[in-house]
Parts: structure tokens; sequence; C-alpha cells
């Protein structure tokens, strides 16, 4: 399975070293300006997609000469990252993906990037600073956890069918509605399952 990381123009976890990071991926994308800080950090993208209005003139010739793959989409009706997630798709549909960059400041940009998971179906994981986050899909998934670590359910909507286990709380195919219910359980081993039947639902973890 190939390993994909996105990149998008946020600020990238601290605990991350992406140069170093960017090594054990097959495919490095940067969502637009992000391709400048890659650039700075002696990392050059394998593609570099966006509508390219915040790449500097000499990144983007550096990528032309390098070789990059351009894709340029100036389609404004959606996010640089749904847009990502869409190509990767398209291109390596059975990859394995990561996206950081996503803390950039602005909480509508960081919820859209939440978003463009169940917009896209994607089973990508967004590494954030101390955490990740998944999107649940029907299909009961097997994550690596820490014991004790934070284990967060965050529904979008109505979400039906949910069921969780490897935690202090489990969950047996029950509905969740957009509230509270299902913050702050508590891994109790090296793995958690989960699934939903149906609807949107967000699984955070802290790292």
């Amino acid at each position: 399975m190939s390993k994909v990381l996105i990149v998008a123009n946020g600020e990238w976890p601290k605990q991350i070293d992406v140069a170093h990071r960017a090594e054990t991926y097959r495919v490095v994308i940067a969502l637009d300006g992000a391709a400048n800080r890659l650039i700075e950090s002696n990392t050059t993208p394998d593609v570099l997609l966006g509508d390219l209005d915040s790449v500097s003139e000499s990144v983007l010739q550096h990528c032309k000469v390098c070789g990059v793959t351009i894709v340029h989409t100036p389609d404004q009706q959606s996010s640089d990252i749904s847009k990502g997630l869409e190509w990767v798709q398209r291109t390596y549909p059975d990859s394995e993906v990561d996206i950081i960059g996503v803390e950039i400041g602005r909480y509508d940009h960081h919820l859209a990037a939440y978003s463009a998971l169940f917009e896209c179906n994607s089973d990508a994981r967004i590494l954030l600073d101390g955490w990740h986050a998944h999107r649940v899909s029907q299909t009961p998934t097997k994550i690596e956890t820490k014991p004790s670590s934070v284990i967060s359910l965050i529904p979008f909507g109505e979400v039906t069918g949910t069921t969780i286990t490897g935690c202090q709380f489990s969950l047996d195919y029950e509905t969740l509605t957009t509230g509270t219910r299902g913050i702050s359980n508590i891994a109790t081993g090296p793995s958690i399952t989960v699934s939903v039947e149906s609807g949107d639902l967000l699984l955070l973890i802290m790292r």
C-alpha cells in the first residue's frame, strides 16, 4: 500500500520533523503555499496542487525544474484539502494518507479540514499537535493507541450504529447526536476498534 503525505499551509505538528517524515512516504503533496515552506526546509514535494495563488514564483519555477507534478485546481468551491484528497483517491486509490498543516489559526479552516474527510469519504488521518483525527467508517477499523490515551467521538448530526471497543466506555450499536456524549473516553489497551452504520462521526485520539 502506498503512503501519501498531504501538506497544507497551516502549522505543522511540533513533534513531527517534516523533512525526515517526508522520507517515509511514497508521495508528498504540497497544497499551494505549503510548497514555499517545504522548499525552505530542503524538501521538494512530488506534487504541487491548488489554485497556486500562494506559491512564490521562485518556488514554482523550482518545482517545474525539478519535475514536480503540478496540478492546477482553480475551483474555489472546494478547499485545497478536499481537492488533494480527491486527487489522491483518483491517482492512488488504495493509499494510506496522512495530512498535516491544518492548524492555521482560523477555526473555519480547522473545522473545514475535518469536514473534508466526510465530503470525500476519506480514511485519511489528520495529524495535529498532540492529536490525530479520523473519519469513522462503516467497516470496523482497528486503530493503534496507547493505554490511557484520550479518545473522543464527535458526531456531526445523527450517527447510528456507533460501536467502539478497547476503551473505558464501550458503545454497542448506539445512536449519537450532536452534543458532548462520546467526549473524553480512555483507551484501555494498545488498540481500539470503531465503526458506524450511518452518519458523520469524527474520532480524535490524543497521541
